[in-house]
């Protein structure tokens, strides 16, 4: 019977707590809330485009590379490391690379390139978080008398 009635309340609490979430969300909702997840969502998907592109693009140097080496007979050369394989390649035949930009230079694309939250994202979030861990210090010290 106490495995029942710890059933129903552990549902009950989830249910509370699931619910005084979405409501205190709601509370800390603004106008401005749909503009900035606009925003985000834009830049993410701008974010994904870039990668995309960037491995792409670091792919095909990669290959071209290895084609290369493999063409001039320095296949049978095991190299650790993708870098270093570059780094050796233009010492032995500094043509074709060095007029693109070298892998340590390009930059992988990151969402801060794209997206920086507005102040107002910055300060809601900030209350967010106190606001949840002054709620926990406090459960926490109910619970601990």
């Amino acid at each position: 019977m106490a495995s029942v009635a710890m059933l129903v309340g552990g549902a009950l609490v989830n249910a509370l707590a699931f619910s005084g979430s979405n409501y205190l969300f709601s509370m800390l909702r603004s106008q401005r809330t749909d503009e900035e997840r606009t925003r985000h969502d834009k830049a993410i998907e701008q974010l994904q485009a870039a990668q995309a592109d960037w491995s792409r693009k670091r792919t095909e140097r990669l290959d071209w590379i290895n084609q290369e080496l493999r063409r001039q007979g320095h296949a049978e050369h095991t190299f650790r490391d993708v870098d270093a394989a570059i780094r050796q390649y233009n010492i032995i035949a500094a043509q074709g690379v060095t007029q693109a930009v070298p892998l340590e230079q390009e930059k992988e694309p990151t969402l801060s390139d794209f997206y920086s939250p507005s102040e107002d994202q910055k300060n809601r979030e900030i209350a967010f978080t106190i606001l949840g861990l002054g709620t926990s210090a406090l459960v926490a010290y109910q619970l601990a008398k």
